[in-house]
């Protein structure tokens, strides 16, 4: 077994610029390094060191230098000007090593800051705290419902009162309310029930409201505890009215919601709740799809939006985070897979010479699994096989035992003619000696 002092040595000779900087145990585990040209650190197998493997920001680097001009080396003020096109909302606060090394970055809509790969950056994934909708549309309704009530009095966000941020908090009632979605909660149960212990210890009333909760699960906490099987964000809305006008009556909150007062808290939770401007998914949507006109107003990722096909006209909802992804006019995409499917007349008869060469076509070919009369250059013989069988390789049925035949009979043939003219031959020469006699 390779101890670490020896690593370190077979490593000084294959790879004199890397350094190791952390415990060596074994080669398939792995290792801290360091480059000592460019100064990056990661921690790569062991194993891969050894057999020549060496720092990837440099060796990215050199392969952009060397690819003759396919992609230039790209630097942190290159990757901000393409960035801008993509995401006006992020701004680059690192520097750039290459498309595959984190980078650091901002969102100047929250202020976010979190680590990700250029690329990906580049291909539209933005601020994980606004994709997750920082503050949801469930967060959003609740906070200005009790805003509608009780005006500045209710906070949100309030880091200040338990060292913890607290959603949704009103110091004049001691009450708080914790909103979030149990497939992102169930990673931080530890950090939600310190909160919950705080609260005790400052006489704060405090409800928890999960969406997406596992049916049957037990509750997670025994009191203030509120679990819902839909994803609230995108279920009908009366289930949060209905949940708002309990938790106000938990505050003696004589106060009902008319249908005006809803509307207007719900077109104002949607605005706040969004993870990008209508402007910003205009732009983004230019770049994705230059052919989709956008005719309605956008509120969240995952609400339908009108848009309509320039090309064809074709009008439909579409879901802007499917939208962003890729998605476009299905009956292009269609129209477009049809065209790409089918070959024209040349182009069959090209690929069936060099698939199946003994074939000749003589008929007109319509589509893949369509009839298409042919003729067998061996044979002579027609028929109408389906095209798709002719491009495998197929040939008539019987061909095997009829060319056999065949060529049996132009042997034969064959040799007759030989003997034949062998024949003739011979006679010839006959005459010619007789003639000279």
């Amino acid at each position: 077994m390779r101890t670490p002092e020896q690593f370190v040595k077979e490593l000084h000779v294959i790879n004199p610029n890397v350094a190791v900087i952390g415990e060596y145990t074994k080669a398939v585990e792995p290792v801290s390094v360091k480059c000592l040209v460019c100064g990056k650190e990661w921690s790569p197998k062991a194993y891969s060191l050894l057999q020549g493997k060496g720092c990837p920001s440099c060796s990215a680097h050199k392969g952009a230098r060397n690819n003759k001009g396919k992609t230039g080396l790209k630097d942190t003020d290159h990757l901000k000007k393409e960035l801008k096109e993509v995401d006006s909302s992020i701004e680059i606060i690192g520097p750039y090593v290459n498309g595959h090394s984190n980078i650091k970055c901002s969102c100047i809509r929250c202020g976010h800051v979190w680590e990700a790969k250029p690329y990906s950056l580049l291909q539209g994934h933005g601020c994980p705290r606004c994709a997750k909708s920082g503050t949801s549309f469930m967060e959003q309704a609740i906070l200005l419902s009790f805003q509608s009530v009780l005006k500045d009095e209710v906070l949100s966000r309030d880091r200040k009162t338990i060292g913890m941020e607290l959603d949704i908090y009103i110091p004049s009632l001691k009450f708080a309310v914790e909103v979030g979605n149990w497939f992102l909660h169930q990673r931080s149960i530890k950090r939600d029930k310190e909160k919950r212990i705080r609260c005790q210890e400052q006489g704060i009333r405090l409800v928890t409201v999960y969406d997406k909760y596992p049916k049957g699960k037990e509750p997670l906490f025994q009191e203030g505890f509120y679990s819902f099987e839909e994803d609230l964000n995108k279920a009908d809305h009366r289930i949060i009215r209905e949940l708002i006008s309990e938790l106000f009556g938990m505050v003696q909150i004589r106060h009902e919601l008319t249908d005006v007062e809803w509307s207007q808290i719900e077109q104002k939770a949607y605005e706040q709740a969004k993870s990008m401007t209508h402007e910003i998914f205009i732009q983004r949507m230019s770049k994705t799809h230059p052919t989709i006109e956008v005719h309605g107003k956008y509120q969240n990722n995952n609400r339908r939006i009108d848009v309509r096909c320039s090309v064809c006209g074709f009008t439909w909802k579409g879901v802007p985070a499917s939208l962003l992804s890729g998605d476009g006019c299905r009956k292009c995409g269609t129209k477009k897979a049809h065209k790409d499917f089918i070959k024209n007349q040349n182009d069959f008869e090209a690929e069936v010479r060099g698939k199946n060469p003994d074939i000749e076509v003589i008929g007109r070919y319509v589509g893949r699994h369509s009839p298409v009369e042919v003729r067998c250059k061996i044979c002579g013989f027609e028929w109408a096989p389906r095209a798709s069988s002719v491009l495998r390789g197929s040939t008539h049925k019987g061909s095997v035992g009829m060319h056999q035949k065949l060529k049996k009979r132009n042997d034969l043939k064959g040799k007759e003619n030989d003997r034949r003219k062998t024949s003739i031959q011979s006679s010839g020469s006959s005459m010619a000696g007789n003639a000279g006699t």
